[in-house]
């Protein structure tokens, strides 16, 4: 099943390839410069390149699910300036993490919001998901008002985290 690309309004979100992720853990940019994008110098953010092992190793196999991460390209100059994903596939209970990330110069201009948003109304239309979950430091207000403005509730914090979640449907 090919997994297609979301568009937004001054966005494209585009799920990642085994072959990108092989490339940007070899520390290569051709394959996206191929595809017609740029990237900008501080993308892969440092917590994109922790996961890239672990999502090369799931999709060695395989096609994408869109339960791996997208990259975030803005469509007037097709610049990579961060990404949107998730944690894995939904578990048993249907719940499935987000996680985001964003090049420090693209931040509070309302992309994070608009990817979120775009990533969110793809997961209403997967079957198998009918929870959303995130976190984030509670010292991270970009993302605190980030996760409230996509209507997601908090549901505990502890000294370090708050975590939040979404209630899509009841599998």
């Amino acid at each position: 099943m090919t997994i297609e690309n979301i568009v937004t309004e001054r966005l494209t979100l585009i799920p990642v390839t085994f072959e990108i992720t092989t490339s940007l853990l070899e520390g290569k940019y051709d394959v996206i410069q191929k595809m017609g994008f740029l990237t900008d110098e501080m993308w892969p953010t440092s917590d994109t390149k922790d996961i890239l092992p672990s999502i090369d190793s799931a999709l060695e196999h395989s096609e994408p699910s869109g339960f791996e991460f997208w990259m975030v390209v803005k469509r007037d100059s097709n610049m990579i300036i961060g990404d949107v994903g998730f944690h894995g596939k939904p578990n048993a209970e249907g719940e499935v993490e987000v996680g985001f990330g964003f090049v420090e110069k693209e931040r509070g201009k309302g992309f994070g919001f608009e990817s979120l948003k775009g990533i969110m109304q793809w997961l209403e239309t997967q079957d198998s998901v009918s929870v959303i979950k995130a976190d984030c430091l509670i010292s991270n207000q970009a993302s605190i008002r980030l996760l409230e403005k996509a209507g997601m509730n908090e549901v505990y914090r502890n000294e370090e985290y708050i975590f939040w979640r979404r209630q899509l449907r009841c599998i």
